[in-house]
């Protein structure tokens, strides 16, 4: 089967999460005007509390083994919904024909998200290890080697690659998750017929309240997980006081290696916002594109040298103090220069209003 969803690429720009990673990917082979999407969308740095309650006292100390009080990046991603229509299927039984719905919805160029245990992968991070439930993406199949085509991110955390996962793992996947009395759950997408090019304005009194919200800071409660997190500036001024700490009790590498990562992307995507300002409010952006640039390549450099660190620390555990100090420092100077150059652009948006 070949068909104008068999030529999507992954989208790695920048991380959202396993399934908006994939609708972008999805707007994006509909028509390459969706290639700045993100730009259009609000974005927060957000970070744990680390002094709250759990709900047991095993919690704390995961959290700070993967690297989970590292601030993460949390983007608006309502505007995918208004872009991309979804319908649900859902099975009672592998009797049910679910592998010919799966076909039916790709021959009419539509992509599926099928909830699969990664744990019965061929290959990748869970497989044969660790039972994980995940938003499988497809986008086409291989009739002859009996296999669906998807886009995943079970090789690298937080990189999207292709990935070929035959029919045997989702039978697999589906006789593990009935037998846990859960139903079979196929989601199937498509590009809104009226999302066929992307026309948006980027509004700067909508990017001006963004802006406010991420200097102000303060903690916001999430009921789904029923934390706090410090958000904005908040959030990178607590991680710089609590870096020393967290980075000396990471266990587990690669969580960090990622938010680390989306750091360096968030301000590749502020870049982009100042040049469609510039370009659609005839307005000089220099000293802005310049403030995001720095950011971009300080990020850089505190990924690179944290990875050092890491590496270190595997072959000689115990850092010292001074091994933490330049990093640290380089963290105070980015924060600084993150309130700095946030604080000029919201008063260009200030400056032109509508």
């Amino acid at each position: 089967m070949t068909n104008n969803c068999e030529k999507i690429r992954p989208y790695n720009d920048m991380w959202l999460d396993c399934v908006s990673n994939n609708l972008v990917a999805m707007l994006i082979n509909e028509n390459e005007s969706y290639a700045d999407l993100s730009c259009y969308m609000d974005s927060m740095y957000l970070k744990k509390v680390y002094q709250q309650s759990y709900s047991s006292e095993d919690i704390q100390g995961e959290l700070l083994a993967e690297g989970l009080y590292y601030p993460k990046i949390e983007y608006s991603l309502e505007l995918l919904g208004e872009l991309i229509d979804t319908r649900e299927e859902e099975f009672d039984s592998l009797d049910d024909d679910v592998h010919g719905c799966i076909k039916s919805a790709l021959g009419e160029d539509c992509f599926v998200f099928v909830s699969v245990d990664r744990y019965f992968y061929p290959s990748g991070l869970n497989a044969n290890k660790s039972h994980l439930y995940h938003p499988t993406f497809i986008y086409g199949y291989d009739y002859e080697n009996q296999c669906y085509k998807a886009l995943e991110d079970c090789m690298v955390m937080g990189r999207i690659d292709y990935f070929r996962i035959p029919y045997g793992s989702i039978d697999a996947s589906c006789k593990f998750l009935l037998n846990e009395g859960k139903k079979i759950r196929l989601g199937i997408c498509k590009v809104k017929d009226t999302a066929k090019e992307f026309t948006q304005r980027l509004q700067l009194p909508k990017l001006a309240e963004s802006l406010e919200r991420h200097l102000a800071g303060g903690q916001v409660y999430n009921k789904e997980y029923d934390l706090f997190y410090d958000s904005g500036m908040d959030a990178l001024l607590t991680y710089t006081k609590e870096f020393n700490y967290l980075f000396s009790n990471l266990k587990v590498g690669h969580l960090f290696s990622n938010r680390a990562l989306s750091y360096c992307q968030v301000h590749m995507r502020n870049q982009k916002i100042a040049q469609i300002i510039q370009e659609s409010y005839c307005l000089d952006m220099a000293q802005i594109k310049h403030g995001y640039s720095a950011l971009y390549e300080m990020w850089r450099l505190f990924k690179n040298k944290s990875y050092y660190l890491l590496e270190k620390q595997k072959k000689a555990p115990g850092l010292k103090h001074s091994d933490y100090l330049e990093l640290n420092s380089l963290l105070m100077e980015i924060t600084e220069r993150e309130r700095d150059t946030a604080d000029l652009l919201l008063q260009v948006c200030r400056s032109v209003g509508g």
